[in-house]
């Protein structure tokens, strides 16, 4: 089995070790959430926090959060790995992610997980379609943060999943990827 943390075997990207986050995103009275991992703040100006998102617009998260213009960053703490599957192996179109779940709401009523290191509530203010990915650049509108916590970061996750997970992950990975590289083709290259 390929080691589905390393989305670029051989590359300098293979070195880098990503915090995870649950998106979550909100319209029309339907809420979803998607793992995401690719997540930078995108100012050094104190007052007014911004962060550069990319998200593939083949989620549901990304319908919602496209039509609604904003979302919230829940950013995992490192006793978090169990809700990987929840909310990457999973789309929101066939089952409800919260389900069981007891969720708070961001002031825009955006659905916040419990048990993070803190969540920031986003407006988006740009966006760059990439062909597979869009790169959503956003001001941070809300935001708190729960000291003590450790973010969950991407390789200490999967070793952390059972290896039936780790098994859809990895397919998941490359059925994402077959279908990604159809985008690139076909996106001005």
């Amino acid at each position: 089995m390929n080691n589905p943390t390393e989305a670029y075997p051989g590359s300098i990207f293979s070195l880098t070790d990503h915090e995870i986050f649950v998106v979550t995103a909100r319209s029309d009275g339907r809420d979803s959430g998607q793992i995401a991992t690719w997540i930078v703040p995108a100012t050094l100006v104190p007052d007014r926090p911004r962060v550069a998102v990319v998200i593939s617009q083949q989620n549901f998260t990304h319908s919602l959060l496209a039509v609604s213009g904003r979302f919230v960053l829940n950013l995992l703490s490192d006793e978090q790995h169990e809700l990987l599957p929840r909310f990457g192996l999973r789309s929101t179109r066939e089952q409800n992610k919260f389900d069981g779940m007891e969720i708070s709401r961001s002031p825009e009523g955006i659905a916040v997980v419990p048990g993070t290191c803190g969540w920031a509530e986003c407006r988006v203010v740009s966006s760059l379609d990439l062909g597979d990915r869009i790169i959503y650049a956003a001001d941070i509108t809300a935001q708190e943060i729960y000291p003590g916590r450790r973010p969950l970061r991407k390789r200490e996750a999967f070793a952390l999943q059972p290896p039936d997970i780790l098994e859809k992950l990895e397919e998941k990975h490359r059925i994402d990827g077959a279908r990604d590289s159809a985008f690139i083709r076909n996106f001005g290259y």
